[in-house]
């Protein structure tokens, strides 16, 4: 029987170092996209498998699962450092624009995990992936679990496609694969901003929006974008251009965001891909004196603690983030179980509140 590929044999035939290809597993997108195509093609050709998950293959099963999930808590001017051990607790700020102090998307699609883990007694494993691309490298929490969770925004195609070959995988709020036996759940993003975008136009008369979010690819936004689209176009209005803002959470949207300000007129309204999105649009706005409702609507996606709580309440749509948590659980516990990979989607509510006038 012909021994497994190693990291050596890789490197070698990619003509790069060992070090090139461990970063091109833990942070592809440090690795030029030429190198990341020449160690792809060696990758796929010699059937090699990150050394982690080779242990992980060679060991018994635990019965655990692993969820591995962007980390979105963005340095914040607010949130100060842990204090010494034995130091006295000191009094925590709570005005209700210091988003970091609520929870997040990811916050709560990691409670439905664990209410779930909790109610069927299964070991859960987490680890993160920071927007720099640091964190805790995918496999090394992978080689510990036979099965794993993925928030959207963690890794390339091609671990992905490695990672299929080895264990149960579940994605949340991304597509589904051809190929691929990897289930999925997301939400109706695209009938969800509809609505939104529906409403702002019937109940408010509005006519010019613009759509505010971070530059990627992923499902979620896609999705949102096409929603915002799909309605303008059937009120006949025209599409304007996508303000981007950065990929650096609240604090860089709000900077990027004061830039937009100075450079062109407001919109009747600004329909943002996310509600920590919305919320650094209005914080931006807010200190150069544009009154939301007043001057101009605000909405956001998801329906985060945080959207309910600041002033004014924020116009959202409401996602069933702990839902798509458990039901993700339940999908990858039947591939667990031998039963196939399953995609579902799940619908979403229109929640009317103060930011866009109502």
């Amino acid at each position: 029987m012909a021994s497994m590929p190693t990291v050596y044999d890789v490197a070698a035939a990619a003509g790069v170092s060992t070090a090139t290809v461990s970063r091109y597993f833990r942070d592809p997108d440090r690795v030029s996209p030429s190198t990341r195509t020449s160690i792809a093609e060696v990758v796929q050709s010699l059937g090699y498998v990150p050394s982690g998950l080779a242990r992980g293959l060679a060991e018994r099963q635990t019965g655990s699962i692993g969820l591995y999930s962007f980390g979105d808590h963005e340095a914040d001017e607010y949130v100060q450092p842990s204090p010494a051990p034995g130091a006295g607790v000191e009094e925590i700020d709570e005005r209700n624009e210091r988003v970091r102090l609520f929870p997040l998307f990811a916050d709560e699609v990691l409670r439905g995990v664990e209410l779930e883990c909790t109610i069927g007694k299964t070991p859960l494993t987490v680890g993160w992936q920071g927007l720099d691309g640091g964190g805790i490298a995918l496999d090394d929490l992978a080689r510990r679990v036979d099965g794993l969770i993925l928030l959207p925004h963690v890794m390339s195609r091609e671990t992905l496609q490695l990672l299929a070959r080895t264990r149960p995988m579940v994605m949340v709020s991304e597509a589904a694969i051809p190929g691929l036996p990897v289930g999925s759940v997301t939400v109706d993003n695209r009938a969800g901003v509809g609505a939104l975008v529906r409403h702002l136009i019937v109940a408010h008369g509005h006519r010019t929006f613009e759509f505010v979010g971070r530059p990627t690819v992923a499902l979620d936004y896609r999705e949102r974008r096409q929603g915002f689209e799909d309605a303008l176009t059937e009120a006949g209005i025209s599409v304007p251009e996508v303000t981007r803002v950065g990929d650096s959470g609240r604090t860089g949207t709000r900077d990027a965001f004061l830039h937009r300000l100075r450079e062109r007129p407001l919109p009747d309204a600004f329909v943002c891909a996310s509600d920590q999105t919305a919320l650094g649009v209005i914080e931006a706005m807010q200190a150069q004196g544009i009154r939301v409702p007043t001057d101009v609507a605000v909405t956001g996606f998801d329906g985060i603690v945080a959207g309910r709580l600041c002033t004014p309440s924020l116009t959202t749509v409401r996602q069933p983030m702990e839902t798509l948590g458990r039901t993700a659980v339940r999908l990858l516990s039947e591939q667990m179980a031998g039963e196939g990979a399953r995609h579902l989607t799940l619908p979403v509510q229109l929640a009317v509140r103060r930011s866009c006038g109502c």
